[in-house]
């Protein structure tokens, strides 16, 4: 759906105009209007506030901008969709006639529900569900809104847009048979993956025992996976790398040549103890912070053997992995 931006105050948005005829280091309003192919009634509904600007024509005005101007006024902008005028008055009618409309909300809830197919939460524990709850451990949020439930993995665009597009959406509906549903932020580089699930909101929460809500300091490894055997096991740790791990080889002069690392950071001491001690039985040699907010895995041996025993499917270690198997 098409955005429009409005600012925050009638003194932001008299800035940003003063700012778009500096970076385009023109001196007349009427300069702009040849120069980027707008209106001058257009324009003049735009400075004044009595239109939203497009999103399209907002990127053609910070076109010039450096980035310190670029995220003062992304801070200081709604973002809504284009209709959202109509949405207001939707807004209003459904406060008028609250009653009428949970009723038949409740109806097509129900229906919906009827219609839709479920899946039996004590499925079978297998290396692919577990993967999915080491992906939602690292980067999964859960809640519930009114009547609905909503799981939600968020990425990056630029890098992990393959990853949860086709690798994840299939493995989801392989485990769940639900679609995904992706958006893609337009002011900034987030990936949000959403699947509304009751079910599966349920497998999360009261089989796994992940608390909904946005995920504090406390949230480990589930007993049920850790008392599997080691695969499976290993496979949840593989998505939690997957979703918040990094590869990377350090170029010091120090080094003969590229030294690989792998290093997972998060905060949650608990957490990266817990995988520190299964990295010790499973005898992947590894090192960790003092505060326990980052493990690591260095060289080139012993991340050829984390490799070999955690199995990631995120194409951004693709080029890393090639290097590694050069040096």
């Amino acid at each position: 759906m098409k955005k429009r931006i409005y600012f925050k105050s009638k003194s932001i948005r008299n800035l940003f105009f003063e700012k778009v005829l500096v970076s385009y280091k023109l001196r007349k309003w009427s300069e702009i209007i040849c120069n980027l192919n707008i209106s001058r009634i257009m324009l003049t509904k735009y400075r004044s506030g009595y239109l939203t600007v497009p999103e399209s024509i907002y990127n053609i005005f910070i076109k010039n901008f450096n980035e310190k101007d670029r995220e003062y006024f992304k801070n200081n902008i709604f973002c809504c969709d284009e209709n959202w005028g109509r949405i207001n008055g939707g807004r209003k009618t459904y406060f008028n006639h609250k009653e009428i409309f949970e009723l038949g909300r409740k109806k097509a809830i129900e229906k919906i529900r009827e219609n839709t197919m479920r899946f039996d939460i004590n499925l079978p524990l297998t290396k692919e569900l577990s993967y999915f709850i080491g992906l939602f451990i690292g980067d999964g949020f859960t809640n519930k809104y009114g009547y609905h439930h909503i799981i939600q993995f968020t990425g990056d665009k630029r890098k992990e847009k393959e990853f949860y597009s086709q690798i994840i959406s299939k493995m989801i509906l392989n485990l769940f048979n639900i679609n995904t549903k992706i958006k893609e932020e337009t002011l900034t580089n987030t990936l949000r993956v959403n699947l509304y699930s009751i079910n599966l909101f349920r497998l999360i929460t009261e089989r796994f025992k992940i608390k909904a809500g946005r995920k504090g300091k406390d949230v480990l490894i589930p007993e049920e996976i850790l008392n599997s055997n080691q695969e499976t096991l290993l496979s949840c740790i593989a998505g939690i790398y997957d979703a918040e791990g990094c590869f990377y080889f350090d170029k010091r002069q120090n080094y003969k040549s590229p030294y690989p690392a792998i290093a997972l950071h998060m905060n949650n001491p608990q957490l990266i103890k817990q995988i520190s001690d299964i990295f010790s039985r499973s005898k992947i040699d590894h090192s960790f912070t003092k505060t326990y907010s980052t493990l690591y895995i260095y060289g080139k041996n012993n991340v050829r053997t984390f490799l070999s025993k955690i199995k990631l499917l995120n194409p951004k270690y693709k080029s890393k992995i090639e290097m590694l198997n050069i040096i």
